[in-house]
């Protein structure tokens, strides 16, 4: 009996020590992968430089890119992207982010090191708003010493080279995240609006205005349960700048006839709009950050 007693603590034990582990933050393990976002564009020698920074404190970096065509300036479509787009990378990948309007200002260059063991280096701007709320923050800090910077000359109008890029190729070479800089107990969030359902009809917002012309909102498919509204059913969608359109609630934009405004939830998991093999944002002169209102239609 007393050993029954012996074995059953013994297993009590073990399950609570797999039970702290599993709870436990990932241990941080750089896999050399240094993957960009920027607004810098394509034509000028921004990217190349910040490549070159890159590589010059780590040669053997796998730099890859997200994108470099967000919108300048547009800090909520760079938040958008970059939180669709990070989650399918391997943990241990560092990810540099920099759309950037303040550069040179007191905003703060941070580091944020997410539970799932990846770090993200950017402006405290809320760039990094909903990486945060979607992957889970273990700790923010201060990017302040300067080992972790370009040598040397620093400019004030691009610290995607001199400060970014530099802090980046460090963590992935392995340099102590503790290192960088102090503790923020505190960085910027974008005020991020949730949609809901409001006298019988979805409100909600533009995020994202793709490259195609397509209206990606903040609304998720559990208010088109809430109202009742089913695949294939026709939909009244009004946006922001009073134009209103109807469009078949569907699972692909083939579904429609082209040139047809039709509605999906895309692969971001929310709900899009757009005109099959056409541009609804240059028909309908539409931006991010508009708001959209979705209704039933009852007969």
């Amino acid at each position: 009996m007393r050993k029954l007693r012996r074995y059953s603590v013994w297993i009590l034990i073990l399950f609570s020590l797999i039970g702290c582990l599993a709870h436990s933050e990932v241990e941080y393990k750089p896999n050399g992968l240094v993957i960009m976002m920027t607004d810098f564009g394509i034509k000028d020698f921004y990217v190349g430089a910040m490549k070159g920074a890159i590589y010059k404190i780590f040669p053997q970096a796998k730099i890859d890119d997200i994108s470099h065509n967000i919108s300048p300036f547009d800090i909520k479509a760079g938040a958008y992207t970059l939180a669709k787009a990070a989650p399918e990378f391997p943990p241990g990948t560092v990810f540099v982010s920099v759309v950037d309007p303040g550069v040179g200002t007191a905003r703060k260059p941070i580091a944020l090191k997410t539970q799932n063991g990846n770090y993200f280096v950017a402006p405290d701007n809320g760039l990094l708003t909903l990486v945060g709320q979607e992957m889970g923050v273990a700790e923010v800090r201060e990017i302040t010493n300067r080992e972790v910077m370009r040598q040397g000359m620093q400019s004030s109008t691009f610290h995607g080279r001199d400060i970014f890029g530099p802090t980046a190729a460090n963590l992935a070479k392995g340099f102590p995240f503790e290192k960088v800089g102090p503790v923020l107990k505190k960085y910027i969030q974008l005020p991020i609006q949730s949609a809901k359902v409001t006298d019988g009809e979805i409100t909600g917002q533009i995020d994202l205005v793709d490259e195609y012309g397509n209206a990606i909102t903040n609304i998720h498919a559990d208010l088109f349960v809430e109202l009742g509204i089913q695949l294939g059913q026709v939909i009244e969608v009004e946006f922001g700048n009073d134009q209103i359109i109807r469009c078949q609630y569907t699972t692909a934009y083939g579904d429609v006839p082209g040139g047809e405004p039709v509605s999906v939830f895309g692969s971001g998991g929310v709900f899009e709009v757009a005109i099959n093999q056409g541009n609804l944002a240059d028909a309908l002169k539409l931006k991010a950050s508009g708001n959209i209102i979705v209704r039933k239609i009852v007969k």
